[in-house]
């Protein structure tokens, strides 16, 4: 007997992975999505300070998929829960941001709840969003940014095709006064090698 399957989007955008759904988010997922932010607060503070503070409510959670309805249909920024398909449980949360309207050019970002990482989980989610990225929406290129001691993530960069492209450093530090890290810039281009093999 297949799981229930969780709502998708008025857009009708959803990915599929091997063992992973990609859904845009709906008001039906506000509450999943405000408890995994709740569960893992602490440790995606240094790294998403910004989601973290809009997102101190289940008020809070509706209000900003509302903005990501939004940003989706302009094409903006598209966001996407991650849920595993043989639970139906939202376990992390993926988003590709254009780097300027209208232009092919994005950068990816994605969190894992703690319960789900070291299972392959984000590279098997990003895999599907670069497929998405320049199967569909014909981006060019893609970057993804990581602390310099997030060597999780710089090992999901390299697994799924993307080179160390520059480091810098941030200019102010954020409104949750965390102390400044240097930030690694990965980038895969549509025309590498390396891109055609994702999918």
């Amino acid at each position: 007997m297949m799981p229930p399957t969780a709502p998708t989007s008025a857009t009708g955008t959803k990915l599929s992975s091997e063992r992973l759904w990609l859904r845009p988010y709906t008001q039906e997922m506000a509450p999943a999505f405000w408890e995994l932010l709740h569960q893992n607060r602490q440790r995606l503070l240094a790294d998403f300070p910004d989601r973290t503070a809009a997102v101190q409510s289940l008020p809070d959670a509706q209000n900003r998929i509302r903005v990501y309805h939004s940003q989706f249909k302009a094409g903006d920024l598209y966001s996407f829960g991650i849920w595993r398909k043989e639970t139906e449980e939202l376990i992390g949360d993926i988003t590709l941001r254009r780097l300027a309207r209208g232009k092919p050019y994005a950068e990816v970002g994605y969190y894992l709840g703690a319960q789900a990482e070291g299972q392959g989980y984000a590279s098997e989610a990003l895999k599907a969003l670069i497929k998405f990225s320049f199967q569909e929406l014909r981006m060019e290129s893609v970057n993804l940014r990581c602390a310099h001691d997030n060597h999780r993530s710089q090992r999901v960069a390299e697994r799924c095709g993307f080179t160390y492209f520059k480091t810098y450093m941030p200019e102010e530090p954020d409104s949750t006064h965390t102390p400044r890290r240097p930030i690694l810039v990965y980038r895969l281009k549509k025309e590498d090698a390396r891109a055609a093999l994702r999918w």
